[in-house]
């Protein structure tokens, strides 16, 4: 028998059982949907990591943070200075700054995660930053309304903040916090501003749930504290950034006795590092994602298996009348693993269709970021050729061994 004529008879077979059909088909559109999205959520997430820590890092390319090497990516309590190491200051900020020619500014900068902040009877944990006026141009913030830090709040250690659209959300509701107060550690603070919304950051926190007041105020009426979390780091000529780098870590290795690398207790961080973990980061999340739609495709394959196994005892009659008149062996299998794999290629395409349907529609019902990625298509495609091969086997040998004898007086 011939390829077309194997095509032309499972394709009546499907169409003759459109219900079986369709509950063959249902696990893997659902499947290849799913591990549709997941790409392109995983593909948009990338691109917006990597666009945000972009821009967030555009001027200020170089960040020392008080961390041992081997230390997480400066997130989190490992980032704090109720847990960092004690021996990053201000004077080494200050060493920096003179005597490094490439670098520009500083912004000495302090930090603290999951600070109870509370306002009324509403309350929730944020990070708390104590920065000075120059953070806000290298790590490129803006405000929606209000004005940012000056060097008067810094030099008067005022109690002021400024609150990411989050805190504005958890605690706040409808009502605008401009010039109200909510208390920090249980200490007052006056809303001096509201941050612009900025997202996921490039580590997988929230730009936006976060406090930012004086770096006085907080080292000297939130924490009393005198080291730093980190020192952020603006140069005259970024195409100098690893040079400016190494001598940064020179500098610092003289002033804290660092005999080697691994005994530094500090962190030099290159923009383009944080780039690149950013991008790290959410291809092993859409990998992770990517494993569990696959385990439904196998859920799929295996209902696929499952129901052509019963087709095959339902269909004994018309197994035996093509037997009997000249059908082989081969033909019966060919004809089995056609249906199985048409099964597949259509509820793969489908899928697919589905699948880039929901991601359109994604970004526009909520924040999740989503981009049409090609290689989800490559995947369905081989997915979708997969199991119809691999689930198609079983049946269709069971259906090439029936006996035909046997199966003309099974009915």
């Amino acid at each position: 028998m011939s390829t077309a004529s194997v095509l032309r008879t499972a394709w009546k077979n499907l169409k003759g059982n459109k219900l079986r059909t369709f509950l063959m088909m249902l696990g893997l559109v659902i499947g290849i949907a799913a591990l549709t999205v997941i790409l392109a959520v995983g593909a948009g997430t990338k691109q917006k990591l990597e666009q945000s820590a972009s821009q967030m890092f555009a001027g200020a390319p170089i960040t020392v943070i008080a961390q041992k090497p081997g230390s997480a990516f400066g997130r989190g309590r490992d980032a704090s200075v109720a847990s960092a190491v004690t021996t990053l200051t201000r004077d080494d900020a200050q060493a920096i700054l003179n005597q490094i020619a490439n670098v520009e500014t500083i912004a000495p900068t302090q930090r603290q995660s999951d600070v109870p902040v509370k306002y009324r009877d509403a309350s929730t944990t944020t990070t708390v930053f104590g920065i000075v006026p120059e953070w806000q141009r290298l790590r490129s913030y803006d405000l929606d309304v209000g004005d940012f830090i000056d060097h008067e709040d810094v030099n008067a250690a005022k109690r002021v903040c400024l609150i990411g659209q989050a805190l504005v959300d958890k605690l706040f509701d409808d009502a605008s916090p401009l010039d109200e107060t909510i208390r920090i550690e249980d200490t007052p603070f006056t809303v001096k501003g509201i941050l612009a919304s900025k997202g996921t950051s490039p580590m997988g926190g929230d730009f936006d749930n976060r406090v930012i007041i004086p770096l006085s105020t907080f080292s000297r009426r939130l924490y009393n504290v005198t080291h730093l979390s980190q020192v952020v780091i603006g140069l005259h000529d970024p195409s100098e950034l690893e040079a400016t780098a190494s001598e940064v870590e020179a500098l610092l290795d003289d002033r804290h006795n660092t005999r080697s690398p691994q005994e530094r207790d500090f962190q030099v961080r290159r923009a383009e590092q944080i780039v690149a973990f950013a991008g790290q980061t959410s291809r092993l999340l859409t990998v992770f994602l990517g494993i569990v739609a696959a385990i439904s495709l196998i859920v799929g394959g295996v209902v696929i298996m499952n129901i052509m196994l019963i087709s095959v005892s339902k269909r004994t009659r018309e197994i035996g009348l093509r037997r009997a008149v000249g059908a082989s062996r081969r033909d019966i299998e060919r004809q089995f693993r056609a249906e199985a794999l048409m099964i597949t290629v259509i509820g793969g395409a489908a899928g697919v269709g589905l699948g880039s349907l929901v991601a359109w529609l994604l970004p526009l019902v909520s924040k999740a970021p989503a981009a049409f990625s090609w290689m989800a298509v490559l995947l369905a495609a081989v997915f979708s050729i997969a199991v119809g091969l691999i689930f198609g086997i079983q049946p269709a040998r069971r259906a090439a061994r029936m006996n035909p004898v046997e199966a003309l007086r099974s009915e």
